[in-house]
């Protein structure tokens, strides 16, 4: 029976990292209103050394409180979903002013990360760096190694030990199979679509000390580590999640025997239902997608003949916009010649007319009349006054000399209204062509943004088929998914869940305290004392690739 739970054990610890993902709900406690929910990203080197970390955090107001109340030690805050602004309290927490909605925020930090992963490289058994590695050819073994680095001090049957946060590793990478063949991983499942294998391997850093299972029968794994023959090695991101609550659906509170064990176990039969469910949902969600894809083709073909007629079109109005503004241009030019002329023309019309009007009072006093001074504004009344007091046999030269003047009158007006004319048109013309530059402009950035989109089109165009092959693929390995959960689920936790028994001596004491330094540990740059949280760690490594 020991023999038969140290087995099981193992199995069951595989799935709690599955289960565990299935729901969030452990670590919401029954008072507890609101909740932070944080995601670490980790940029690191390709050997796993840190360059960056980011964090994300999700303050869940449920409660729907105007302000929130939380604790962080990150730096360059950022609201990303919103434009609620937060403060400084006195107690050294930060109040966020929520209006009753969720804060999504993220910063940086540097600080030590409570589980260090390194990655090394052999190439034919030897040692090797990831740059050496690039566009080598051989047998390739790459190591995952984890160190659990969040120790705490427990009570085990009376006596104080560090026990460490368990935290599961997850590890996934994919691998293109021009160049990885013969793939193996420890700890772990491939899947092959025929022109990728997806790598995923599992370890629980420090779990086994927890439970004193090193040593024994079986060991819990704290690495992964993947084998595969390779050409011209070039690999891209690998990524690992980091979770610590693969026991946060156990209630250490009712675990006193294996009994008690069993039910907890029951639980997880449970959760796994849960996790079969959703694989069959995914799997009915893609066939969908795929049975749609069809129609996004047709669409796509539409938008690409769309999307030339509108590149011509725009081609051709960018044309017409810069011939536009060059004529305006030219006639704003011509106008402004013009304009600077205008002054010099009507003084030289005034002195015209101030010379015929200087000489017709000389006529007039010659003449014998005495007469006001004429001026272009009265001299058409003097001369009507001049006629008529002359009589009508002697008038005719006055009447002539009117005449004379009445015609340079209309001219001299008629050049007045003309240069005035030229400035207003010179005015709009300097307006027009301002506007008419700006049209071109305008026209060229839309002639640039139609070609962009043209060039998107194209290219979705001609990833359409790629696409499509790619949901086929997608669908298919959801459906090895669903069909392997469930052959999981029946061979394994659902016998599993019998198989707790025998004499466990110490075990269930170290699963307890295991379980709830699970629950404990909530934050990983700080959390409120109101709130209840769960953290999860993503790790991003370089892509390794000849330069």
């Amino acid at each position: 029976m020991k023999q038969m739970w140290k087995k099981g054990l193992v199995l069951m610890l595989a799935v709690t990292l599955t289960a565990g993902s299935a729901t969030t709900a452990a670590y919401a406690a029954a008072d507890t209103e609101n909740q932070k929910e944080e995601t670490v990203y980790v940029l690191a080197e390709s050997d796993g050394t840190v360059q960056k970390i980011i964090v994300s955090d999700w303050l869940k107001n449920l409660s729907e409180s105007k302000s929130l109340y939380d604790r962080s030690e990150l730096s360059a805050i950022e609201n990303v979903k919103g434009s609620e602004t937060s403060r400084a309290a006195r107690d050294g927490r930060r109040i966020w002013e929520a209006g009753g909605k969720d804060i999504y925020y993220r910063g940086e930090i540097e600080k030590e990360l409570p589980v260090a992963m390194q990655i090394s490289y052999q190439l034919d058994g030897k040692a090797i760096s990831a740059k050496a590695l690039a566009g080598k050819s051989g047998k390739v073994t790459i190591r995952f190694t984890y160190e659990n680095r969040l120790y705490q001090t427990v009570q085990i049957g009376g006596k104080a030990e560090q026990l460490c946060v368990p935290f599961a590793m997850a590890t996934g990478m994919v691998l293109d199979n021009a160049h990885f063949s013969n793939v193996e991983v420890s700890n772990g499942k491939l899947l092959n679509d025929g022109e990728r294998t997806v790598v995923c391997g599992i370890a629980f850093p420090g779990l086994g000390e927890n439970l004193r299972l090193t040593g024994a029968d079986i060991t819990i794994p704290d690495s992964v580590e993947v084998t595969a023959d390779v050409t011209d090695f070039t690999m891209e991101n690998t990524v690992t999640v980091a979770d610590n609550s693969i026991f946060a659906e156990l209630d250490a509170g009712k675990m006193d025997s294996a009994e008690d064990l069993a039910a907890g176990l029951t639980q997880l039969d449970a959760a796994m239902e849960k996790l079969l469910s959703g694989s069959s949902a995914l799997y009915d969600g893609l066939q969908t997608l795929q049975s749609k894809s069809g129609q996004l083709a047709l669409g796509v073909e539409k938008l690409a003949e769309g999307g030339a007629r509108l590149q011509t079109g725009a081609a051709n109005l960018t044309d017409g916009a810069s011939e536009l503004s060059k004529g305006i241009s030219e006639l704003t030019g011509g106008l402004t010649a013009l304009d600077k002329n205008s002054a010099a023309l009507c003084a030289g019309a005034q002195q015209v007319f101030d010379v015929m009007l200087k000489t017709a009072d000389g006529q007039l006093a010659a003449a014998g009349l005495t007469l006001p001074v004429l001026t272009p504004a009265n001299y058409s009344s003097v001369l009507e006054a001049a006629a008529a007091a002359v009589g009508e046999a002697n008038q005719a030269p006055i009447l002539a000399l009117q005449a004379q003047l009445d015609s340079y009158h209309q001219f001299y007006t008629g050049l007045q209204a003309y240069t005035d004319g030229v400035t207003t048109a010179k005015t709009g013309a300097a307006q027009l062509n301002t506007g008419a530059q700006k049209l071109e402009a305008g026209t060229k950035d839309l002639y640039d943004g139609v070609k962009g989109l043209q060039q998107g089109v194209q290219t979705l165009q001609k990833n359409t088929p790629v696409l499509i092959k790619g949901v086929s693929t997608l669908t298919e390995g959801a459906k090895k998914l669903n069909g392997g959960l469930t052959e999981f689920d029946e061979d394994g936790i659902s016998k599993l869940t019998g198989a707790a028994g025998g004499d466990l001596g110490g075990l269930l004491d170290r699963m307890k305290a295991t379980i709830n330094l699970s629950r404990s540990y909530q934050s990983f740059s700080g959390i409120s004392e109101d709130m209840e949280g769960q953290v999860k760690f993503v790790y991003r490594t370089e892509k390794i690739a000849k330069k």
